[in-house]
């Protein structure tokens, strides 16, 4: 959930937490791959996820369902420990076949899989030497992580292992020592008792030991390894860079796979840094992934869906900021892809059948994404993706230098483009409202060259809101109103409160019954910028289902109210 940056590095998200910062001489120490072998990475840009294990047995969430978090993460699972760690006895998977979930991540047009190896539950997929506590000794028995690599190394489909330095099942596991350390409700979730400096626990360092040699084994048991994904990030100063001696470890592991690249979550730089939940904002120098569950969790649960068109825009907004997109499922206990997930990644498929062209390969192109949409190119070709049919009349794009040779919209609607001196200009912006993506495609007369900066798009709309990654839509705008009814539930993503000095209260409701307070304390003369948030399969996640907010402050403290979602 974090980006590695050098200190002092302008980046452009409000949450200090998700900013790791390195020196200088820690960026430059630091063995990453290279942009040679990202290459590939950065042209892929879309992954399938297979969030599998025990917890299909109980047809809930993996790792964060089970009722011990140990620290320093915060809260607790609604399934007993016992009872979730008897499912290790019941996995059978009986369906299971790995070509057949490979065939389909083809069918759906996805360029690399990563496939988890060990949550923080502890329950390792695959025949390690390291416990006893694995796929092979379950019902299934046999070594489902040996079957899933050896269909796409068949496939020539990349493969990535997620690892969880996480382990809430080892005995050794501990990151903070519990015999100093407390809880606390605030990043990052303890604080030691003697106020002296963060230390692990006297087990700990056996621990250290298997977590090397597991890695290690992975690493050398299974043939070509593409991505090593870690899942123990910074965020906030949560997890640190000892608990794991990962320094040492990662160099090992590009010894033993040298062309691997590796994600940014053992509070190293990594190679890649990974939104979580949310996507990222355009970042043309570093590579990136969003990672997002096809429904509520990361693992099959047998829930509703997201919206495929939500998903689908979210995959174009990711490779429109220069990003990839890792989409995650689950498999239902018999080993079979649902029905419904199965159909969403034929319908993904169907989509990059037809318009591919405009994502694989692609660089985010010279227009910044914003509300609107964003921008992807290759060559000297454009490609224009409108996503929201905003209010605004037109949307001018500045060509700064660049001369326009040719131009058509290639998914059928089309707005007028006149070309106005140095501005692409387009009006009258229809999109149908089951339409993914209106993709103009424009052809210019010289190769195109995309500064890091990027070029902004005029957009008659509130700058708040540019962070369309983040924030969303303007769903509704009032002066001086006391609660607001949006007429259904929503996704609502934030606030902004104009305001003069005093004192106010926010507060959400989905029925306007149950109020849940999400600010209440003093505010100044200007604005107050109030994410909501919420806690979802481990991750804080942007955006809350409402359809109700009540703003409770003297009426000459509130001057306007404008909401932010989906």
């Amino acid at each position: 959930m974090t980006w590695s940056i050098v200190k002092n590095s302008p980046k452009g998200c409000n949450q200090a937490h998700l900013f790791q910062e390195f020196t200088q001489e820690e960026w430059e120490a630091y063995p990453f791959a290279g942009e040679e072998k990202l290459k590939w990475f950065k042209d892929a840009k879309l992954g399938l996820f297979f969030h599998v294990g025990i917890s299909s047995v109980g047809g809930v969430d993996i790792g964060w369902s089970r009722h011990t978090h140990k620290l320093p993460d915060p809260g607790e699972g609604f399934v007993p420990d016992e009872e979730y760690d008897s499912w290790a006895k019941q996995l059978k998977m009986e369906e299971f076949n790995a070509e057949e979930w490979i065939d389909l991540a083809v069918r759906g047009g996805f360029r690399y899989v990563v496939i988890i190896t060990k949550h923080h539950d502890g329950f390792h997929m695959w025949d390690t030497q390291y416990s006893e506590y694995k796929i092979t000794n379950a019902p299934m028995g046999r070594d489902y992580l040996k079957e899933l690599i050896d269909a796409c190394h068949a496939k020539n489909m990349p493969v990535g292992l997620y690892y969880s330095q996480r382990d809430w099942h080892h005995e050794d596991y501990e990151p903070v020592d519990t015999q100093a350390a407390e809880r606390c409700d605030e990043i990052p979730f303890f604080k030691m008792k003697d106020g002296k400096a963060w230390r692990y626990g006297a087990r700990h360092p056996e621990y250290i030991k298997y977590l090397h040699n597991t890695v290690l084994e992975l690493m050398n048991k299974y043939g070509k390894i593409d991505i090593l994904w870690w899942d123990a990030c910074w965020f906030g100063g949560m997890f640190l860079e000892p608990m794991w001696d990962a320094l040492k470890l990662e160099r090992k592991v590009r010894d033993c796979q040298p062309h691997i690249i590796i994600n940014n979550r053992t509070s190293l730089p990594g190679d890649f840094d990974t939104p979580e939940g949310r996507v990222g904002f355009v970042q043309r120098n570093r590579a990136w992934e969003t990672c997002m569950p096809m429904g509520k969790e990361w693992a099959w649960t047998g829930t509703e869906l997201k919206p495929w068109k939500e998903i689908m825009q979210q995959f174009i907004s990711s490779v429109c900021g220069d990003g990839n997109y890792l989409l995650s499922i689950g498999s239902m206990p018999n080993g079979k892809i649902a029905p419904e997930e199965t159909d969403y990644i034929r319908r993904m498929g169907d989509w990059l059948k037809v318009y591919g062209d405009s994502v694989y390969g692609t660089r985010s192109g010279p227009w910044n994404p914003g509300y609107y949409g964003g921008s992807t190119y290759k060559n000297n070709t454009v490609y224009l993706h409108i996503l929201n049919c905003s209010a605004q009349e037109e949307l001018a794009f500045p060509l700064e230098g660049m001369e326009i040779k040719e131009i058509a919209c290639v998914t059928g609607q089309q707005p007028d483009m006149v070309q106005d001196g140095e501005n692409l200009i387009l009006k009258n912006i229809c999109l149908e409202e089951d339409c993914v993506d209106m993709i103009i495609r424009i052809e210019m007369k010289q190769k195109i060259a995309v500064s890091q900066e990027g070029l902004e798009v005029w957009e008659e709309i509130d700058e708040f809101r540019k962070e369309s990654s983040i924030y969303g839509e303007i769903l509704d705008k009032a002066e001086n109103a006391a609660v607001f009814d949006l007429e259904k539930e929503r996704k609502v993503t934030a606030l902004r409160i104009f305001t003069k000095e005093g004192t106010l209260q926010a507060e959400i409701s989905s029925d306007g019954r149950d109020w849940e307070c999400v600010y209440d304390d003093s505010v100044k003369n200007g604005w107050l910028n109030l994410e909501i948030k919420g806690y979802e399969a481990g991750a804080t996640k942007i955006g809350r289902q409402v359809r109700f907010v009540r703003i409770n402050a003297k009426e000459e403290v509130v001057k306007n109210v404008i909401l932010y979602g989906f």
